[in-house]
């Protein structure tokens, strides 16, 4: 049985999209044991994800912060791991990772990264690509210590029964007939300029509550929470308010109960691809390369949508979305 490493220790949607490597690994080696290295907050994310056995926490914001947090994480995890790890996986080239990978004694590190840790560690070098998806650019490096094509994988994510049932209880108040369609909606990102703009959300709440579906706003933090006050202001209350109030494992359980989910792009819309829903993919950053990068691919149920979007235009995705 082999051992894997997998260090990817940045956001919610990168996590997630590590997937695929993850599945093509347990394709090539299906008793091999997949270790997945995360960053705390994200910690959920990697749990969850098809193919992962154990997850290491790691905390870049507050106990394995800077070199002394390294050090840290060293003494917490070494006697555990010392010389057990046959590969390790280190996405985006992390020279932590790296670091952590030849302190754990890995056999072998491979990395898209060419600066000095490469060569003091003697990492082998995945195959560098500046053309698609992250999905599949994260799952090529395995192509170094395989020689072979990986499969274009979907990411699955499968959350706890009772992340389900705490989510059904949160919607129970929209389920008022048993045919009543919850729609997701995500509206908020990391950056303002790939939100929906406020009086978009409006008029596309106010049209779907008028064709009888319910609307759930889903999101995290400062941003999001002052977006829902945003709605507010402006007179429109007919959704349910989830900001702030779900785990990513609960959240997992709330798009599972959605008849499918608007999303702009963040990982909430990477999360609904992982479950199989059907999304409204909202991309307002209209950049080829970025689309190619971090567009849905293909076998994902999904209508993408680019550019100056208008509020008919996502009604009428999620329309297209739903007669399937």
């Amino acid at each position: 049985m082999k051992k894997f490493l997998v260090i990817n220790t940045s956001y919610f949607g990168d996590v997630l999209l590590t997937d695929t490597l993850c599945r093509n690994i347990k394709l090539e080696y299906p008793d091999s044991r997949i270790i997945f290295m995360v960053n705390k907050p994200f910690y959920q994310a990697a749990q969850y994800l098809e193919g992962v056995d154990e997850v290491l926490c790691y905390d870049k914001k507050g106990e394995h912060k800077g070199i002394f947090g390294i050090l840290k994480f060293l003494q917490q995890y070494r006697q555990n791991y010392k010389d057990s790890i046959d590969v390790a996986l280190v996405l985006y080239g992390n020279e932590r990772g790296i670091f952590i990978a030849n302190a754990f004694g890995a056999n072998t590190i491979i990395s898209n990264n060419r600066g000095l840790l490469h060569y003091l560690f003697y990492t082998q070098l995945g195959e560098e690509s500046r053309q698609g998806s992250v999905q599949q650019n994260n799952a090529n490096l395995l192509k170094t210590l395989t020689k072979k094509d990986v499969s274009e994988l979907p990411i699955k994510y499968n959350p706890p029964p009772e992340a389900v049932i705490y989510a059904q209880q949160l919607l129970q108040p929209l389920l008022i007939t048993p045919g009543t369609k919850v729609i997701g909606l995500c509206a908020t990102s990391k950056k303002v300029e790939k939100d929906i703009p406020v009086a978009t959300a409006v008029t596309v709440i106010a049209d779907l509550n008028q064709a009888g579906k319910k609307v759930v706003l889903m999101g995290s933090g400062t941003r999001a929470a002052e977006y829902a006050a945003e709605l507010h202001a402006r007179g429109c209350s007919t959704f349910l308010d989830l900001t702030d109030k779900t785990s990513i494992t609960q959240l997992a359980g709330v798009i599972q109960q959605c008849a499918a989910v608007i999303s702009v792009d963040t990982g909430t819309l990477h999360l609904t691809c992982a479950l199989s829903v059907p999304l409204v993919a909202l991309f307002y950053i209209n950049d080829a390369k970025h689309l190619e990068k971090w567009a849905p691919a293909k076998y994902y149920p999904h209508v993408l949508l680019t550019g100056d979007i208008m509020a008919e235009d996502i009604v009428k995705g999620l329309k297209t979305l739903l007669v399937k």
